[in-house]
């Protein structure tokens, strides 16, 4: 049975680092990378005042297509097999769902993402995988 490794992407350099370092794994073990993207939820009473259901959603496919064409595009010349998903929620929680309905090999992801909340060390939803996941989970800074 060939085994995944789930690569949370959101086009920031730190999650291209990680697939970098999951292209290399799954290479070497003959594994695959699903390429997970979560949108946040933008359930917000604000954000409803100003937008429509229609238009949160517009917003949440282009930001997920953009991130997913990204990684596509840097993974052209890697000869690995990738999946892709697309999921909105909260982001720590929902990678680690993808992680546990796929039975995944590990999570491999960058330390920082896009967000604008950064932690010290380690992003607040790197830190938040890493101790929420049932699966061995890799940080690559």
């Amino acid at each position: 049975m060939v085994k995944k490794y789930v690569v949370p992407v959101d086009g920031s350099e730190h999650s291209l680092r990680a697939l970098d370092y999951a292209a290399k794994l799954a290479r070497q073990n003959g594994n695959r990378i699903l390429l997970v993207n979560v949108q946040p939820l933008f359930d917000t009473y604000n954000t409803h005042r100003v937008f429509t259901n229609e238009e949160i959603e517009a917003q949440q496919e282009k930001a997920a297509n953009e991130a997913i064409a990204l990684a596509d595009d840097h993974l052209k010349s890697v000869s690995v097999s990738v999946e892709t998903r697309k999921m909105v929620g909260k982001i720590a929680p929902a990678i680690c769902e993808a992680a546990d309905e796929e039975e995944v090999e590990g999570i491999i992801m960058g330390s920082r993402g896009r967000g604008a909340l950064r932690g010290a060390i380690l992003g607040s939803i790197s830190y938040s995988v890493l101790h929420s996941a049932k699966v061995p989970v890799t940080i690559v800074p």
